[in-house]
């Protein structure tokens, strides 16, 4: 088999793995769109726009900007409707990054992310606790930060998707 086979062979396969940490990373809030979109720029550069063009690349970067910003105002808009305050809002996002943290040593990627999903609702609890003292209504807090959370990261995980797709089916021609 000629080198230059191998070599490409060996650059779609970690392209492929860059594009996968990507989609994991996503959930964890490790800005994993912005991995996916930093692979399609790379490929871009590398073929002189070629293969993903810059118009192609323009419109993932819309993409990855309107999923963050989906992301900032459907966390906090459920958190909210479902009660809570700017502290149960902070306890979400902190408790997000604990259970991530935490949920890593015992499973790793699944424990992350199933931490980062529980730990956004016990924090928005104990810090919507925190600041009423009052169970009852830090509740409903934690379970619109957890659905908050769900929701966002579904739809950037789709917009990832998206991108991924787009960039191996361009790539793997």
């Amino acid at each position: 088999m000629p080198w230059d086979i191998i070599l490409k062979i060996g650059l779609l396969i970690l392209l492929d793995l860059v594009l996968l940490s990507g989609l994991i990373a996503i959930p964890l809030g490790l800005g994993g769109n912005f991995i996916i979109l930093g692979a399609a720029i790379l490929v871009g550069v590398i073929s002189k726009f070629q293969i993903i063009s810059l118009l192609a690349l323009g419109i993932m970067l819309a993409l990855v900007v309107i999923g963050e910003i989906i992301e900032s105002l459907l966390g906090s808009y459920v958190a909210y409707r479902f009660g809570a305050s700017r502290w149960g809002m902070l306890g979400a996002f902190l408790g997000g990054i604990a259970g991530a943290i935490i949920g890593t040593p015992i499973l790793p990627v699944i424990g992350s992310i199933a931490g980062s999903f529980i730990g956004a609702g016990v924090g928005a609890v104990l810090l919507e606790w925190y600041h009423q003292r009052q169970i009852d209504s830090s509740l409903p807090a934690g379970w619109g930060a957890l659905l908050g959370k769900l929701g966002s990261s579904l739809i950037k995980i789709c917009i990832g998707m998206g991108i991924a797709i787009q960039i191996v089916i361009q790539t793997h021609r």
